[in-house]
């Protein structure tokens, strides 16, 4: 699963991440959530993670766009407010690759990614792609994510997404 993992807001009171899964699709659109609103029903929803499932988030590139954004990482930001996106999609049709959609979150204490991270449990890329980020899904996607980390996670695309599988 390719997870992209939100640096602690505050960093000298870090109480833990959290992270987005990113190439999770969902059968849910925007839509379902909010059936007035008919734009809704092209744009996709996808699953974040499994914390606070019936939480939205929104991670975009166009932070100078939306009030409320806040940039977690070179040209990628989280959070606006519901009407700007509202006005946005329904004045610009939906395009994948600026803005994605989330229900639910991953989440780590306090030391609890770092120590898995240590173990080998999780990779973090150091440079991420941004100008692709929010395109693709599921397996392709995985794939793209892992061949960026380079020749020492190779093995990784060998392991099939079902574990049973194996």
């Amino acid at each position: 699963m390719a997870r992209f993992v939100l640096p602690p807001i505050d960093e000298d009171n870090n109480q833990g991440h959290i992270g987005l899964a990113l190439n999770k699709i969902t059968p849910v659109s925007l839509l379902d959530l909010f059936p007035d609103w008919k734009a809704g029903a092209e744009v996709p929803v996808y699953s974040g993670g499994p914390v606070e499932a019936d939480r939205l988030f929104m991670l975009h590139t166009m932070g100078d766009r939306f009030e409320g954004s806040m940039e977690v990482s070179p040209g990628l930001y989280v959070g606006a407010k519901l009407d700007d996106i509202i006005d946005y999609i329904n004045n610009n049709r939906y395009a994948d690759g600026n803005i994605r959609f989330f229900l639910g979150y991953s989440g780590w204490s306090r030391g609890q990614l770092t120590s898995e991270i240590l173990k080998n449990t999780w990779a973090l890329n150091p440079n991420p792609g941004h100008t692709d980020v929010l395109t693709g899904a599921e397996d392709l996607y995985w794939r793209r994510e892992v061949r960026r980390l380079g020749e020492k996670y190779r093995s990784w695309l060998l392991v099939p997404s079902n574990p049973a599988f194996n």
